[in-house]
């Protein structure tokens, strides 16, 4: 009972300031928007003309700016599925590109975009215009109309076996479509949840959390409220252990909300339930249980709450940006030959040159002094990544180019290790804030 006194008492400070509420509403407003967005499936159709449009658009504003004479207009017609009435990924698809001049004179010239040794550009434009589907070919073929050039373009179905491996757009507010973001719908997910709720929303929150309860404590050793607590029989350390449980309640709370409620929201809009997003609300607590402990000492040191977010935002920018991102990126500098080896495979090259390519970009030192410097700080960056791994293998195909990536450059990464040298610099923290408490004289 005594614990959830000072539990009660450490939420209503949040809820006096009528911080926790902003919070929670800002939480909820990101879920409503998330939830806002739709996600359509690419029309190869609908592609096809957009890119016989755009070409066209293109040359006239050429022309025009060279005052040159009408262009020539591209289009599409007798397109048609090789799988008539099969689902978009799973069937193959042809249609005749038509270029048509304004007179027969143009059509028989030996145009340089049409010439045979630059077809092989015009493929691989399409190519990237349809990612999604393989052996993409184009043809010339005759045509009827003595004005007119014609392609037959073929492409057979893509590697997607499912509606969420096939590339999508998103529709922002329900009637905001933006066709140029093209992706499955498993990276549109990846990008909520990791991206915008793991890094920048949850660099946010805990900054936007730390600084509140950072008020905390040193509002508990203000004369009158300590003195107050320190009459009452429960000991000096148990009491701070109670009020730094309350912070982590507080942001436990809106995490819960923030975390639930995007993965509801997904999950309803693009049936991918992946469970590892959840456990986002554990590892942002987690994270945060770490911050939090650094405020709880520089709150007990000085009473100065402004002295306790300083520290924590100096700490933070060491620990977790400096020497977590500064770690990652010479770690995946030592692996780079595997990730670009996993890039030209993907874009089916040949294997790499391992002989003509440095095995390592930096010397053995300094990934010896990187390792050693990353045993004995804490894994901040570390916690973003596993759990990010997580997200990827529930959102993420198999043969996707990013979770082959994510694989084999987060391999070196370990929970147990992780959590364990974190968890270690907590307790440190925590003993170190209660001894002080507990000598001095208030």
């Amino acid at each position: 009972m005594k614990f959830l006194a000072i539990l009660k008492d450490s939420l209503r400070e949040a809820l006096d300031t009528k911080v926790f509420y902003v919070m929670v509403a800002f939480s909820l407003l990101v879920v409503l928007l998330l939830g806002s967005i739709g996600y359509r499936p690419v029309s190869v159709e609908e592609e096809a003309h957009r890119f016989t449009e755009q070409t066209s658009w293109l040359l006239a504003h050429f022309a025009g700016q060279h005052h040159l004479g009408p262009p020539p207009r591209w289009y599409v017609k007798d397109f048609e599925q090789t799988q008539p009435g099969a689902a978009p990924w799973q069937t193959g698809y042809r249609f005749t590109l038509c270029i048509e001049f304004a007179d027969e004179e143009e059509a028989k010239q030996p145009f340089a975009f049409l010439q045979k040794a630059l077809l092989n550009d015009l493929q691989r434009q399409l190519q990237q215009v349809f990612f999604y589907l393989k052996n993409i070919k184009i043809v010339e073929v005759p045509s009827p109309n003595t004005k007119e050039l014609r392609y037959l373009v073929t492409a057979e179905a893509g590697t997607a076996t499912r509606a969420q491996d096939w590339p999508h757009y998103p529709v922002f507010l329900f009637t905001l479509p933006l066709r140029s973001w093209q992706q499955p719908v498993g990276a549109f997910v990846l990008f909520w949840e990791s991206y915008l709720v793991n890094w920048i929303g949850g660099a946010i929150a805990l900054l936007i959390s730390t600084i509140i309860t950072a008020f905390f404590i040193p509002n508990m050793l203000r004369k009158g409220t300590v003195d107050l607590l320190l009459v009452k029989p429960l000991s000096r350390p148990l009491l701070l252990l109670y009020k730094y449980i309350g912070g982590l309640t507080f942001i436990f709370l809106n995490t819960v909300v923030v975390v639930v409620g995007v993965w509801l929201v997904l999950g309803l809009r693009t049936q991918l339930w992946g469970t590892g997003f959840l456990f986002s609300i554990f590892v942002l607590t987690f994270q945060f249980a770490l911050y939090y402990a650094v405020s709880t000492l520089f709150a007990v040191f000085s009473r100065s709450s402004v002295v306790a977010i300083l520290m924590t935002c100096l700490f933070w920018f060491v620990f977790a940006f400096v020497i977590g991102y500064g770690y990652y990126w010479v770690d995946l500098s030592r692996k780079w030959n595997v990730v670009l080896q996993i890039q030209v495979e993907a874009q089916g090259g040949e294997k790499l040159d391992k002989e003509m390519m440095p095995e390592k970009l930096f010397p053995d030192a300094v990934y010896t002094v990187a390792d050693i410097i990353h045993l004995v700080t804490p894994h901040l960056k570390d916690l973003d990544t596993l759990t990010d791994k997580w997200i990827i293998e529930d959102v993420l195909p198999p043969n996707d180019l990013r979770r082959k990536m994510a694989e084999k450059t987060y391999a070196g990464f370990r929970w147990l290790e992780t959590l364990s040298v974190t968890s270690l610099y907590v307790v440190v923290l925590l003993a170190v804030s209660c001894w002080w408490f507990a000598r001095k004289d208030y």
